[in-house]
């Protein structure tokens, strides 16, 4: 110990200006990176405040304070560079190259964690911005419940990233470790298969917007309900019926689905009216016509519609069109039409028809020449008496 603490103060003696030279790089290291860290939060300060966003504001707060351990580290590797040229027992043959060597190692670690640090720093701050700013808009639940998990599996991927680099800078094999993690990622990617389907559904439904919470829309297998909730693993509808119905993601980003509310919330209103063929078309089409455009809540634009639409076997269709101005109104709208028409086809006499078949009788004449009636086969309708015939003579 004697002998070692000997040698160096007999190297600061040697080289007493290589010494002080890097002590005042030292000194003017960290004055710059406490100035920097203040001149960015002066600059920062200065940009941020003429953009509408948050998101320069966070990362700017967030990223100030590693900037100054990276520009601290920065500075003390190259005072060691400087060191190093000025100092013989340091370069290459030197008595202490090798401890020179781990202390520069050290300080290349030390840039490396700092710069990990603030890529960390920006990141969270970023994610912070975006649960605080933006989640939610999407109608969804699943960036609040995925951002904490994103939040921490960018850390450690960095870290893990930062600490390799360190390793390897210390010349330590880093392929076992590489290999432990891949094994550990595929063993946790088969058992939670299922799982990362469903999320990778979630985040599909969110990216691709076919629904969102609020909208009315029809599965394939005629269920019915209302967006309630999109989550990380399920979405969640409320049926008619006050019942919720919770389907996994995957099968939602698979499957087809009726959205009432896209891409405008306007809905249609379309039924067939099947009218007699005895009834004056014209007038019933006018009916109809006055209902729909005296009604508040339909549309003139597109305007109300109605088309003779088919010669059917026992009726004349017509086909009604309108429009509301939302989906949610229309069962309602279509009521309060049905009642209306239903009123005003009563006070004009139009008949609604309804399926029925006319069976026509021929008549022959028998051997005698009188008419016989001849009727279809009906077991409930009595004969009725024809002169002559055997069965209304007396005995």
């Amino acid at each position: 110990m004697d002998l070692w603490l000997q040698s160096v103060r007999a190297a600061l003696a040697a080289h007493w200006v290589a010494w002080a030279v890097f002590a005042g790089q030292l000194l003017v290291t960290w004055f710059v990176a406490r100035l920097a860290k203040r001149l960015l939060r002066w600059v920062a300060n200065r940009l941020v405040n003429r953009s509408e966003t948050t998101l320069d504001d966070r990362l700017a707060e967030a990223g100030t304070p590693a900037v100054r351990w990276v520009i601290f580290a920065l500075g003390l590797r190259l005072a060691l560079t400087s060191l190093g040229s000025a100092i013989p027992a340091f370069q290459a043959g030197g008595r202490y190259l090798v401890q020179f060597t781990i202390a520069a190692r050290i300080v290349e670690a030390l840039m490396v964690w700092a710069v990990a640090v603030l890529v960390n720093a920006l990141i969270a701050a970023a994610l912070d911005w975006y649960l605080s700013e933006l989640a939610g808009r999407s109608g969804g639940t699943w960036d609040r419940e995925l951002g904490p998990m994103v939040k921490k599996a960018a850390m450690i991927i960095i870290y893990f990233f930062a600490f390799s680099i360190i390793l390897d800078l210390f010349n330590i094999s880093i392929s076992a470790l590489i290999a432990t993690a891949g094994v550990a990622s595929a063993a946790l990617a088969l058992a939670s298969q299922e799982t990362l389907s469903n999320m990778l559904g979630g985040l599909a439904i969110v990216i691709d917007r076919p629904f969102r919470v609020g909208d009315w829309i029809e599965l394939t297998d005629g269920r019915v309900g209302v967006v309630t909730e999109i989550g990380l693993r399920t979405t969640r509808i409320r049926q008619f019926d006050g019942t919720a119905l919770v389907v996994p993601n995957k099968d939602m980003a698979n499957t087809r689905v009726i959205n009432y509310a896209l891409p405008t919330p306007q809905a249609a209103i379309r039924q067939t009216i099947r009218v007699t063929y005895d009834t004056d078309v014209e007038k019933a089409k006018q009916i109809l016509l006055d209902v729909m455009q005296s009604h508040p809540e339909v549309l003139k634009d597109p305007a109300p519609g109605v088309w003779l639409t088919t010669f059917d076997t026992y009726s004349l269709n017509l086909f009604m069109s309108c429009w509301v101005d939302s989906y949610t109104n229309r069962f309602r709208v279509t009521d309060e039409l049905n009642m209306q028409i239903l009123r005003a086809f009563r006070e004009n006499g139009i008949t609604i028809a309804i399926p029925a078949q006319d069976i026509r009788v021929q008549e022959k004449e028998d051997l005698r020449g009188e008419t016989v009636e001849r009727t279809a086969p009906d077991g409930d309708r009595p004969r009725e008496a024809v002169p002559g015939h055997p069965q209304d003579q007396q005995g």
